[in-house]
């Protein structure tokens, strides 16, 4: 399938599911699809199990010792790495940007004193004047999966569906694992692109690591269902062998960007569609429920309402950062008590940033608030007595699910 192809696809998904609210989510997501296929962006993550040394190995392929190493799980939010003058930004969940020295990275990207990402960090986007990055690409080091933290993993597999290429990081210290068979397994559905590397070759001696190369070669292979498939032995400690991976991802980057990008587009639009018939099922399951439990469902939706409105009124200051906080809260109530993805635009706000005053901040929390109650009575037709609207919002579903199914039927299958 060529790019235009999948663009137009994107685009219709996008004008079906816009349509709905009930798929608010993934709206957003086939919208930031559509803007990732126009600008061409292609983000290259390295990815794998914890300590086997993703972030040693980030750092010499971008030739800076830009990220933060140690011997115990560093790790524990998404780190971007992108090509600019140097310089560091901690993107937080409720919106806050915040500009800091790169001595001080470790206390957000560390899980040793950001222990399971308890500030709230959703990304670290770093600059640096790497070669390898000055045509363009986003490269990312992810928390590493399997270790005792929960949240990174979660983080990890949830990061994966945002990356085109990935370098797969395996070690030669351990043999591959069930653990990273799974992770693969999922990354494979997502990423157009991979490039398995092998860390830590200085360790052992030239017998050990064909003996070792041979086994993963082989079990790759099938995992992967290709004849043949690239691997790359590397040290992050000497710098043996990073070269030549880096060598193989530019001159992809070079002739192969617009397939690359176009595969991994064409796996992440079958995921939104996918989850968008998910999120019309919930729904469903949500309108056939009792009005019993309806009521009781929506009772506790309007408790958290009325706490969120008497909580603003005593707030002075900081009104943006409270109104994205109060987002995100309502965002999880949804999904608690209805098992949908009811999800808010959080906006950025840089340091320093105020524009709005106590009466702005009040009259949009009362809209925030007034919106969702009223969204999700007609989304649910709670207490809907009109049988021909009934009937007219289930023939939507079926329609919209109908034409997604489709969609998807007609994207066809990638190799990697």
């Amino acid at each position: 399938m060529k790019k235009h192809d999948i663009l137009e696809k994107a685009k219709k998904t996008y004008e079906l599911l816009a349509a709905d609210p009930a798929v608010l989510g993934q709206t957003r997501q086939a919208a930031a699809l559509i803007e990732k296929l126009e600008k061409k962006d292609i983000t290259v993550s390295i990815i794998g199990q914890f300590k086997r040394g993703k972030s040693s190995l980030s750092n010499k392929i971008l030739e800076d010792e830009i990220l933060p190493v140690g011997i115990v799980p560093i790790t524990s939010a998404v780190t971007k790495v992108v090509y600019g003058k140097r310089a560091a930004e901690v993107h937080f969940f409720n919106g806050v940007v915040e500009e800091i020295p790169f001595d001080r990275l470790s206390e957000f990207i560390s899980e040793q004193e950001n222990s399971d990402n308890r500030l709230g960090v959703e990304s670290v986007v770093l600059r640096t004047p790497s070669k390898f990055l000055k045509h363009g690409l986003t490269f990312v080091d992810t928390p590493g999966v399997g270790s005792f933290h929960k949240n990174n993993t979660e983080t990890a597999y949830h990061y994966m569906k945002e990356s085109d290429a990935v370098i797969f990081l395996l070690s030669v210290d351990s043999p591959i694992n069930q653990i990273e068979i799974d992770f693969l397994q999922s990354a494979r559905e997502f990423a157009g692109k991979f490039y398995f590397a092998v860390n830590k070759t200085d360790i052992v001696g030239e017998a050990d690591l064909t003996a070792y190369m041979d086994y993963c070669g082989k079990l790759l292979c099938h995992m992967m269902q290709v004849e043949e498939i690239a691997m790359f032995p590397v040290s992050a400690r000497t710098g043996d062998g990073i070269e030549a991976l880096k060598k193989a991802i530019l001159r992809d980057y070079k002739k192969s960007a617009e397939e690359i990008l176009t595969q991994s587009a064409e796996k992440k639009l079958r995921d939104v569609i996918n989850s968008a018939l998910i999120q019309l099922d919930f729904y469903w399951k949500a309108m056939n429920m009792e009005y019993k439990e309806l009521d009781e469902r929506f009772a506790a939706v309007s408790n958290t309402v009325e706490e969120i409105k008497a909580s603003a009124a005593d707030i002075d200051c900081l009104f943006e950062i409270h109104l994205n906080e109060m987002k995100l809260e309502l965002s999880q109530k949804v999904k608690e008590l209805f098992g949908m993805e009811y999800r808010y635009v959080i906006e950025e706000l840089p340091a320093g940033l105020v524009q709005m005053n106590k009466i702005d901040f009040l009259k949009q929390v009362d809209a925030l608030c007034s919106d969702l109650e009223k969204t999700l009575s007609g989304i649910l037709l709670y207490r809907e007595e009109n049988a021909y609207a009934v009937v007219r919002r289930i023939n939507g579903i079926n329609k919209l699910s109908r034409s997604l199914r489709k969609i998807r039927d007609d994207l066809t299958g990638c190799s990697v």
